[in-house]
């Protein structure tokens, strides 16, 4: 793979209550593996984690 890339976790509770607005938790990962266990450790905490791959480019390079 060429380019750089990030991995974003994104972490939210399963169940919101009523009165209880919902809260994301995103972070970034330059390494796959500890992306891969962090989702590992919010599922296990009963959270829904989503993991999405970037590809990072250079503003104005095509």
């Amino acid at each position: 793979m060429d380019g750089v890339y990030a991995v974003v976790v994104e972490c939210q509770p399963k169940l919101q209550g009523v009165h209880v607005p919902p809260r994301h938790r995103r972070r970034v990962y330059l390494s796959l593996a500890p992306a891969e266990k962090a989702v590992e450790r919010a599922r296990v905490a009963g959270l829904r984690a989503t993991l999405t791959l970037y590809r990072l480019t250079p503003a104005g390079h095509n």
